[in-house]
């Protein structure tokens, strides 16, 4: 599978909020279950499943059982380095856009 097609899969993964504040609640968790999902983010069961299962079909999570209970994981911490320089560019562009918001004004 080419390059771009793999990046676009991951990236297509994390194009939504739930699933980031997914990723987020495990960063913080370490290891969850669906249920804990479920309280934390108020959504239904059928909601939270689809988006653990697009996570982990990116290869983003990983999940294993636990007598009656699904238990999920970071699969690789890397996607919080990749998280983190979005976010610099998101501060770097509202810096900008500030800057912008100055100068127009003086």
């Amino acid at each position: 599978m080419k390059l771009e097609k793999l990046r676009l899969e991951k990236l297509k993964a994390l194009s939504d909020e739930t699933r980031l504040e997914i990723i987020g609640l495990l960063r913080h968790g370490g290891e969850l279950c669906g249920c804990d999902f479920e309280k934390m983010l108020e959504k239904s069961q059928s909601m939270i499943s689809r988006h653990l299962k697009k996570l982990e079909l990116a290869d983003i999570i990983e999940s294993r059982k636990d007598g009656v209970k699904v238990m999920y994981k970071i699969k690789d911490s890397r996607i919080f380095k990749l998280l983190a320089v979005l976010d610099n560019i998101i501060k770097r562009e509202q810096k900008y856009e500030k800057i912008l918001e100055i100068q127009e004004n003086i």
